[in-house]
């Protein structure tokens, strides 16, 4: 009381009410994993991984099933490791947080989803170049469908964002102080990498999208392009709606808000990739059975087959002469599909003279003879 002038308080760590004799410590302020929405994000990163669990135990106790096979193979297990992957990668958006920690919460969500993605990717491309009967488009898609090459290409593009921005401005962590607090977050480095390493997936995501929306009206057996386009939506409209709520939120729940969007896309894809499958497979056992699916296809073929005209422009109900029907099946090679489901759904379109004429690269005449 008899000081002749105050002593101020180190504003980073300390503060005090005006006339108090001493400095009281700031508290350290983060997304705990004590508090309610914390352990509500968690609780759903949690059931998302058991889903997965789930599922992987479904695909191969069923693996032998229909359904299964045109699911796209050991593709589909990927998909859900990267699933896997992108709901584990919850736990490093909760807690104090460390350099560490900064650094792998995103490189493992942009790895693993850049992945998933591109799995999704070469899937489209499969069902496109199995469903478009364009010979132009198929020659152009034959020449594009690497399945191996793609997700490695895809995915080795992002491990060189994420490489870089780990080399030039890595994710740090970051102590801001606030009056009474001290708030502890992660600081993206580089924002522009983090775009950048965001956009990518974003394109990968709208390729797919147009390949599926192109090919959405399949046989209800095989509609794996619908619900294609439906995951791809999800994912665009959460990170549409989680990019300028995040550049303008402060605050502890800013990580939270992204660990919510990954939780919404992850979901997106889990739910429409895989849950009809298995509700078949569960449910609808009479429907994943050879017979029906190949009467949901042959029904699906006849009702397109009038509508889908011939590689040199005839109408379906026009009769090419023996020459023009010769070159066509001249230009046939083998197929790339190798699976049993992939040929009987050829061979069962094949049926219809209209379609014969028109696969002119899809499966040779020996092949289509012998099934």
């Amino acid at each position: 009381m008899d000081m002749y002038q105050c002593l101020p308080c180190d504003h980073h760590t300390e503060w005090s009410l005006p006339g108090d004799a001493e400095c009281s410590k700031k508290e350290l302020e983060y997304f705990m994993l004590s508090d309610f929405f914390a352990i509500a994000l968690l609780s759903f990163a949690a059931i998302g991984v058991a889903l997965v669990c789930v599922i992987v135990v479904i695909f191969i106790r069923y693996r032998k099933t229909p359904v299964v096979k045109a699911s796209g193979g050991a593709i589909c297990y990927v998909i859900l490791l990267c699933l896997f992957c992108n709901f584990v990668c919850s736990v490093f958006f909760v807690g104090e947080p460390r350099n560490i920690i900064c650094q792998v919460r995103q490189v493992l969500y942009g790895l693993s989803f850049a992945c998933c993605v591109s799995c999704i990717l070469v899937k489209s491309f499969k069902i496109l170049l199995a469903f478009n009967f364009n010979p132009y488009v198929q020659a152009v898609l034959r020449k594009l469908y690497h399945p191996v090459a793609i997700i490695i290409g895809s995915t080795g593009i992002q491990v060189l964002i994420c490489t870089l921005w780990l080399i030039l401005n890595e994710p740090h962590e970051e102590r801001v102080p606030y009056e009474r607090t001290i708030l502890l977050q992660c600081n993206e480095g580089s924002y522009m990498a983090f775009g950048v390493m965001l956009g990518y997936i974003a394109l990968l995501a709208v390729v797919c999208f147009v390949c599926a929306f192109k090919i959405r009206k399949l046989p209800e057996n095989y509609n794996e392009a619908k619900f294609i386009t439906f995951g791809m939506l999800v994912y665009f409209i959460s990170w549409v709606i989680f990019v300028p709520i995040y550049v303008t939120s402060t605050g502890k729940y800013v990580q939270a808000i992204q660990l919510v969007v990954i939780l919404i896309s992850s979901y997106g894809i889990l739910i429409c990739q895989f849950f009809p499958k298995c509700y078949v497979i569960l449910f609808k056992k009479e429907h994943n059975t050879k017979d029906a699916f190949l009467k949901n296809v042959y029904e699906y073929s006849a009702k397109t087959a009038n509508n889908i005209a011939l590689p040199n422009g005839l109408p379906p109900d026009s009769k090419p002469t023996a020459k023009e029907e010769d070159s066509a099946f001249c230009k046939t090679k083998p197929g790339f599909l190798a699976d049993e489901t992939s040929l009987q759904v050829r061979a069962n379109y094949i049926q219809h003279e209209s379609y014969r004429r028109i696969l002119d690269n899809t499966f040779p005449r020996k092949r289509v003879a012998s099934v």
